[in-house]
Order: structure tokens, then C-alpha cells, then sequence
């Protein structure tokens, strides 16, 4: 069943959910955070130390509260945020993570598992999955080019990714680089190893597997911006996702970060 009226939309709503993080030190402008590993609401996630890694369903520390429709499907009805500089906030669905790489530059290898049924489809080819690195430690003194070898969404294997925003020397817990996609590809159905140009510190880091479900940007210091079921568009969440935060910041900064997000269910 699916919702196709305001009136039902408003019936299913659900409680809104909350997150409140605090990122120090300053992160580089223009590069994304991810605060999964910093404690606050929720409580810090955890990271693996397997180079496979592991898929993810709710719940998991670390992600925003959710829950199951008892029957139905559950949809965005809005998204909030604030933060103490400008930015762009995006909610996102992670599938899988790993860690446990060592402080080599050949190639790891990572040959993922199937990743669960919550691709843009709803499906497990990866179609709208991206990839990215995620600093749970402080990084090594160098910035290093981080290039994966993956499937993408139709199967085809070989394909090649590098870091879309170059990364800094010493990137500090939170930073998030996402992994650019070969020309044409939708999305990454899987992950066959992963190689650093420089050495980086031993378990400093983790690739996570996530799904985008809606952006908010946030046009200045502690202005609070909001979409709704009609300016959101009311995408679908899966059962199990796993939600989580992601900030791009507009300067570099400490900064706080405010939010959550209302579903509503039938």
C-alpha cells in the first residue's frame, strides 16, 4: 500500500526525530562531515575492522531512530536542520561499512557482500549507492588520492573511482570523502579493493556504502531551514535503512550540528 492523499500522509505521521553533534576540530570548507563516530543524540556509531565489512540494518548506534511501519511503507515529510555556519545538509541511508585497512599503498582487498535491498530501486544492483571514505581517527600528515576498483549498478566489473574532492593532510576524525564514479555508471553494486597513493595511519578510516535520500542546504550561521512532504518530494525509506547525517560545510570551522527528520507511514 502506498500513500496518495494528504490525508493519509498526515495520518501516518510519526514522531520527529532529533540529532545534535558537535564537530571540532575545524574541518576544511567544502569538504563533507560525516558525524557517525562523534558521540551526542544519537550516541557515537561504530566502525568494523573488517576489510569485507558488513551490510546494515535498523537499528545501529549511531544512526537516527528508526522503525518499521507495521504495515505500509514509510516516506520523508520533512527534513530540518541548523548549523553554526552555512552549508548543505544530506540525509542518507547506509548499507554497508568496513575498516581494518593497514598503512600500505597496494591495493586492499575488499570483495563486499551483497548489499541489502534498499538501493533508489529498492533493489540490490547499487543503482543511486555511492561510495565514501570516512575518518574515524586523525589522519596521516599527507593527503593522499584514494582510488576503489567496484561493480557498478549494471554488473559490469573493473570499474574505477577516485576521491571527487581532494583530500587534506591530517584529515581529522568526521571527514568524509565521497568516491567519484567512472563515466556512466548509476552506482556501485560492489567494492573489490581499495588503494592510498601516500601511507595513511593504520585504522584511521572506513568505506561506507550510502544511499542520498534528501538534501537541506543552510543559507547562514544558525538559520534553520526546513522541506516538507511537497518541497521534499515525499522519497521513500525503506525498511531497515539505517539514517544518518552528512554536512558539507560552506567555510571551515568547528561547528554544531542541529537537525532530524518526520516520516510518515501507511
Amino acid at each position: 500500500m502506498a500513500i496518495t492523499t494528504l490525508d493519509q500522509a498526515i495520518a501516518g505521521m510519526q514522531p520527529h526525530r532529533w540529532f545534535f553533534k558537535a564537530v571540532s576540530p575545524s574541518i576544511p570548507s567544502g569538504r563533507p562531515i560525516s558525524p557517525w563516530t562523534l558521540g551526542g543524540i544519537p550516541g557515537a556509531g561504530g566502525v568494523l575492522t573488517s576489510l569485507a565489512g558488513s551490510i546494515l540494518s535498523a537499528p545501529q548506534p549511531g544512526q537516527l531512530p528508526f522503525v518499521n511501519p507495521s504495515s505500509g511503507n514509510s516516506y520523508l515529510a520533512r527534513f530540518t536542520g541548523e548549523a553554526g555556519i552555512g552549508g548543505k545538509y544530506l540525509l542518507c541511508d547506509r548499507l554497508w561499512h568496513n575498516g581494518g585497512f593497514a598503512a600500505v599503498t597496494t591495493p586492499q582487498t575488499i570483495n563486499s557482500p551483497t548489499w541489502p535491498a534498499r538501493d533508489i530501486d529498492g533493489a540490490t544492483a547499487g543503482k543511486g549507492v555511492f561510495l565514501g571514505l570516512e575518518y574515524n581517527a586523525t589522519g596521516a600528515a599527507n593527503a593522499p588520492v584514494i582510488t576503489v576498483s567496484y561493480n557498478n549498478s549494471a554488473g559490469a566489473s573493473g570499474r574505477v573511482g577516485v576521491n571527487a574532492f581532494a583530500t587534506a593532510a591530517s584529515s581529522p576524525q568526521c571527514s568524509f570523502y565521497p568516491i567519484g564514479l567512472q563515466a556512466g555508471d548509476l552506482g556501485v553494486q560492489s567494492v573489490q579493493t581499495l588503494t592510498f597513493s601516500l601511507v595513511p595511519t593504520a585504522n584511521s578510516c572506513n568505506l561506507v556504502a550510502y544511499r542520498v535520500i534528501a538534501s537541506l542546504e543552510i543559507t547562514g550561521s544558525y538559520v534553520g531551514s526546513s522541506i516538507d512532504l511537497v518541497t521534499g518530494g515525499m522519497p521513500q525509506i525503506w525498511n531497515d535503512s539505517v539514517l544518518f547525517p552528512i554536512f558539507i560545510p560552506a567555510q571551515a570551522a568547528a561547528v554544531n550540528l542541529t537537525g532530524g527528520y518526520t516520516v510518515t507511514q501507511g
